[in-house]
C-alpha cells in the first residue's frame, strides 16, 4: 500500500505574529503588573505585620507571666494535690514559717542581709529561723530558684510583682500587665492586671 501524503503542505506562522494574535487570557501577566501587586502586598504587610506581631508578643508575654506567677504562688502557699501518706509534699513558705513572705527574696535565702540581698530594703527585713525537722517549721527553702538577677520579682515586662493587699490580709500576687501600671494608678490603661490569688 503507498502512502498518501499531505495535500497541502504545513502552514509555518512566524513567532512574533503568534505571540500578537494570543487572546489577553492565554498571555501571562506583564512585569509591571507584577511589580504593582507586589507593592500593593507590600503595603498591606506594612500596616498588619506589626500589629499581629505586638499581639503575639503581648500573649507570649502574658502566658509567661501567668506561669511564673503559679510558680509564686506554689512556692508562697503549697500546692495541697501534691500529697505522699496523706502529707503536703509542696508546702510552701507560709506554711513553714507561718506568715506570708515580705518580699519574694525570702523565697530565695533565709539571710537577706547578705550578699546581693544586703542593700535590698523592705519593712520587716529579718533573717528566718532555720529549718526544725522535729516540728516541721522554719525555712526550708529556696522555694523557687535564683538566677541571680532576681528575675522571679520581675513579670515579662519587666515591672516588680506586687502582693494584692485588702486592708492587712494579703489575698494574692499581682503583675501590672502590658501597660506597666496598675489599675488606679493614673494613666493606667482598663484592667490588664494580671492576678493569682492565694
Amino acid at each position: 500500500m503507498a502512502r498518501f501524503s499531505s495535500l497541502t503542505p504545513p502552514r509555518r506562522v512566524p513567532i512574533i505574529a503568534s505571540v500578537n494574535g494570543t487572546s489577553r487570557s492565554d498571555r501571562g501577566f506583564t512585569l509591571i503588573e507584577l511589580l504593582v501587586v507586589i507593592s500593593v502586598l507590600g503595603i498591606l504587610l506594612a500596616f498588619f505585620v506589626p500589629t499581629i506581631v505586638g499581639r503575639i508578643t503581648t500573649n507570649a508575654r502574658r502566658v509567661a507571666t501567668m506561669q511564673e506567677m503559679r510558680v509564686l504562688h506554689d512556692a508562697i502557699v503549697g500546692d495541697p494535690s501534691q500529697t505522699m501518706n496523706g502529707e503536703m509534699v509542696v508546702t510552701g513558705f507560709k506554711n513553714d514559717i507561718g506568715r506570708f513572705p515580705r518580699d519574694l527574696v525570702e523565697l530565695v535565702t533565709a539571710n537577706p542581709f547578705d550578699g546581693m540581698y544586703a542593700a535590698l530594703p523592705y519593712i520587716g527585713k529579718e533573717t528566718l529561723p532555720a529549718w526544725d525537722p522535729y516540728i516541721k517549721k522554719g525555712w526550708n527553702g529556696p522555694y523557687v530558684r535564683e538566677d541571680g538577677d532576681m528575675g522571679y520579682r520581675y513579670d515579662s515586662w519587666g515591672n516588680a510583682y506586687r502582693f494584692l493587699v485588702d486592708g492587712t490580709e494579703t489575698l494574692g500576687l499581682q503583675s501590672a500587665g502590658p501597660d506597666g501600671l496598675f489599675l488606679g494608678q493614673p494613666g493606667a490603661r482598663d484592667s490588664d492586671d494580671i492576678k493569682v490569688r492565694f
